[in-house]
Formats: structure tokens, sequence, C-alpha cells
């Protein structure tokens, strides 16, 4: 009986293990279908404006809106709501995919692809962490976004790399483990835009104050 038992547990564990490479498969083949040459002429034009700390927060509200934009609403952007989860894919039971964007995460300056990817921030708690590792209700994608490249790992492997630092999750992956979505590319525009972005969010916010 205890043979049978484990027999099936094997067959069980097998295939939910397809299942799920089934469903990183379909879900890379949708990423592949986003205008990544858009997101990288919106991160050339952007630049390092909004690197400061002071703006950061804004940069990645940006980028992760163009991502859903440039995906023609494929991915359905919920991070001003949910923490631990920028997007769902409604055509994929609502898959949860969270987006990290670094600079030069994935290729190096000689434009190739690192052996690791840099290290990623996953959770920063500001010193209220309790987590050695994902919580249950992280996503079930981390989807890594630089300027030149992206590439995705479901959360079961993901989680084999995260390392806790106290107030924060962070991991560094082996781009072997990652389903790379769109390789490096070279098409850069060749003029950059001035795009003003904090001269417009500023005006925007005195106008508001103004009008109260």
């Amino acid at each position: 009986m205890d043979n049978e038992i484990d027999q099936l547990q094997l067959e069980f564990s097998s295939i939910t293990i397809e299942s799920k490479q089934e469903e990183t498969s379909s879900i890379s083949t949708l990423l592949k279908q986003i205008n990544w040459q858009k997101f990288h002429n919106l991160c050339i034009h952007i630049g390092d404006d909004l690197n400061s700390q002071q703006w950061r927060f804004l940069k990645a509200v940006i980028l992760e809106n163009a991502i859903s934009i440039y995906s023609d609403n494929l991915l359905v952007y919920v991070g001003n709501d949910t923490n631990g989860c920028d997007f769902i894919i409604p055509s994929h039971n609502n898959a949860k995919i969270e987006m990290k964007y670094v600079t030069g995460a994935l290729y190096t300056d000689k434009k190739v692809l690192r052996a690791k990817c840099k290290q990623i921030t996953l959770l920063n708690s500001k010193g209220t962490n309790t987590h050695v590792n994902l919580p249950d209700t992280y996503a079930d994608y981390l989807l890594i976004v630089e300027t030149f490249g992206s590439a995705i790992i479901s959360k079961e492997n993901l989680k084999k790399y995260v390392k806790c630092n106290g107030d924060s999750l962070t991991a560094i992956i082996p781009t072997s483990e990652l389903e790379i979505i769109c390789s490096y590319i070279t098409d850069t525009p060749v003029e950059k835009k001035q795009l003003n972005i904090k001269h417009k969010i500023i005006q925007m916010v005195n106008e508001i104050i103004t009008n109260l």
C-alpha cells in the first residue's frame, strides 16, 4: 500500500511540474508580444532623470504602466493596489507577475548575457520583515527588466535563490535558470527626447494646489 501511495504521489508531482512548465511557456510566449522596442526607447528617453531616491518610485510606476500599455493590456497593471504583484494576466487564470527593473540586470556593457543577473531586491520591508523566503502572497512569476532585455522566472524556481538580509529579501539568479523574453536590443534611438517629466509633475501638483 505504501508503495502505491508513493507512486501516486510521484505521478501527481510529475503532472504538477509538467503543468507548471506548460504554463510558464505559455506566459513567456505572451510576454514576447510586448513591444519591447518601444519600452527600450522609453528607457533611453527617461535616462537617469528619475534615478534619485525622491523620484525612483515614480520611475517604477511609469515603467510598469508602460509594460501594460505596450502589451496592449494583455497584462493588467495592479501595482497601485497589490503588494508583491504588479500585473495579472486575465487570459491565464489571472496569473500574477511582479516586475523588477534593474539597470544592467542581464547584460554587460559589452552586450554579453551575464552568468548571473545583478542582485534583485524582491521585498523591502524597511525594518518590519518577518520572512526568510517569499510569502505565499508573492506573485507567481518575477519579470526581470532592464533597458536592453528582459527575462522571467517562476516563484518556485526563484525561491532557491532568495536571501534574507534583515529588512529585505534579495536574489542573484543564474541566467541559465531564466527564460529570456527579450534578447539584447541594438536598435537604440539616435536622439534622446527631453520628456521633462519632473517639470510636468511639479507643474501639475502646483495646479492642483492652486485650484483647491
